[in-house]
């Protein structure tokens, strides 16, 4: 993907969420995830058992390339080929979307600070030296740490870098 193609991609993510945030979701009750969710839906179709069963269950809502699960946290990004590209998992104060309880990448807990994230991934070898390859503020809201190496990117809800108390606000994996 070019740079430029990167860049409005996160931009119409970003305002995806921003629209997503007036749908109101089925306050129905929801059993939360006990496994990674992510694991089991990246790469496959949506015709895919698990993905089928997963869109359905938790009264997922199709916008644009988008599936949005709001009662666990989760939107799943859909590429050309109706396959699951990326899944967003909405961890701290993302409005309308009940935050994911499911395992997180790498041990990761939803409460770790900057630091603490760049210690853990440091321990397991995942970027140079527990630091991202690139970093930016796409939405001049949040601080996007990516890890290209392992497709992921971790959304801080801190527009700086230098921030290590800055906690995390959301993950993005992908394939």
């Amino acid at each position: 993907m070019t740079k430029l193609y990167k860049l409005a991609w996160i931009l119409n993510l970003i305002i995806l969420f921003i629209t997503a945030c007036s749908l109101q979701a089925d306050q129905g009750e929801q059993i939360p995830p006990k496994t990674a969710i992510y694991k089991e839906l990246l790469g496959k179709s949506l015709s895919d058992t698990v993905v089928a069963n997963f869109i359905a269950t938790n009264n997922c809502t199709s916008v644009a390339q988008f599936q949005l699960c709001n009662e666990v946290g989760v939107a799943l990004v859909i590429g050309p080929d109706q396959t699951v590209e990326t899944v967003y998992l909405c961890l701290n104060d993302v409005k309308d979307f009940t935050p994911y309880k499911g395992e997180l990448p790498f041990g990761l807990k939803f409460y770790d600070t900057m630091g603490a994230v760049e210690y853990r991934l440091k321990k397991q070898g995942v970027g140079n030296e527990g630091l991202p390859d690139s970093g930016s503020t796409p939405d001049h809201v949040h601080y996007w740490a990516n890890y290209k190496q392992v497709g992921m990117t971790i959304i801080y809800n801190t527009l700086s870098a230098e921030d290590e108390d800055g906690m995390i606000y959301a993950i993005l994996v992908s394939q």
